[in-house]
């Protein structure tokens, strides 16, 4: 379904930092690697990860759309604007990083496909 929350991420200077802090503080399963890392806070949570970012520290939340070209069009259609999208992987899916018609970062994300 679209809109849902479907993964977040944390853009940090320094990723194994951030792990060290996240994994200690709430008991995540985190695999750190040099320019980022997987999130696995346990059960049927939402999935994240880190990603090496030398500006200030923030965080994305990443809404599910089924159309992610579709869904670009509208966020400019509706006045916002879109980073060039990373490419896809069939372990993480499709990204891409916006911003509302305010300014406010979000990103939309096209789930990987279940494996059977």
């Amino acid at each position: 379904m679209s809109g849902q929350l479907s993964y977040f991420e944390f853009g940090v200077p320094d990723v194994a930092v951030a792990s060290s802090f996240y994994a200690e503080l709430f008991g995540w399963k985190v695999q750190a690697q040099e320019h980022g890392g997987s999130i696995d806070t346990g059960e049927a949570a939402v999935p994240g990860g880190f990603h090496r970012d030398p500006g200030p520290p923030q965080h994305y939340l990443y809404f599910r759309v089924d159309d992610i070209d579709a869904a670009i069009k509208r966020v400019q259609e509706l006045g916002g604007e879109v980073e060039p999208m990373r490419p896809a992987t069939e372990e993480w899916g499709a990204f891409a990083e916006c911003r509302d018609n305010q300014g406010l970062a979000f990103g939309l994300h096209v789930p990987p496909k279940p494996k059977d």
